[in-house]
């Protein structure tokens, strides 16, 4: 249900992609294995009936940073409405504080075995994730990369139009008529 998230992941192009038009001396890119500034946590929620994936960045991960995050995907939703939660068995997720609050507020947990993070659908979203806005970018400031993630968010949950019919029967109701005409 969460993910850590470091600032300036740092990439070259791949071998051969526009070698042409690349000076002679290459730039090196800052090194980002020295964290000076810490690291921030993305604790994120994936929502199964409108496929929308929700987040919250705090810069420490304990059961306190968890229960805040519980509290603001809480208020998400109806009370009335049981909240499920498949996560991990992180040891800030199993907390008392955690579970005593979980029982007062409608909400269930549903913990993944050990070493089963896999079955739990929210993982295959930070694939996209990571994709679209941490792959070949050197961010300067937690804030920039914070940014990016918001704004992949934002496209990823935004309202798209989606194709429902085959393609290729519109292609065939488009595409000009190759029949001959009767003579």
């Amino acid at each position: 249900m969460s993910i850590a998230v470091t600032h300036g992941l740092s990439c070259f192009p791949p071998a051969g992609f526009a070698t042409a038009k690349l000076p002679k001396r290459v730039e090196p890119l800052r090194a980002t294995y020295r964290r000076t500034g810490g690291v921030r946590h993305f604790l994120a929620a994936y929502d199964l009936e409108t496929g929308t994936l929700l987040g919250q960045f705090y810069s420490r991960k304990t059961w306190i940073e968890f229960l805040r995050f519980l509290r603001w995907l809480r208020r998400r939703y109806p009370q009335s409405e049981t909240l499920h939660i498949v996560m991990d068995n992180y040891s800030p997720h199993l907390k008392e504080e955690v579970w005593a609050w979980v029982r007062a507020n409608n909400v269930k947990f549903y913990l993944t075995p050990s070493n089963a993070s896999w079955l739990n659908r929210i993982e295959c979203q930070f694939t996209g994730l990571k994709k679209f806005a941490q792959d070949n970018s050197d961010y300067r400031s937690h804030e920039e990369q914070e940014q990016a993630i918001r704004r992949y968010l934002a496209w990823r949950n935004g309202r798209r139009a989606i194709a429902v019919e085959p393609w290729r029967s519109s292609l065939r109701r488009n595409a000009p008529s190759t029949r001959r005409a009767a003579a």
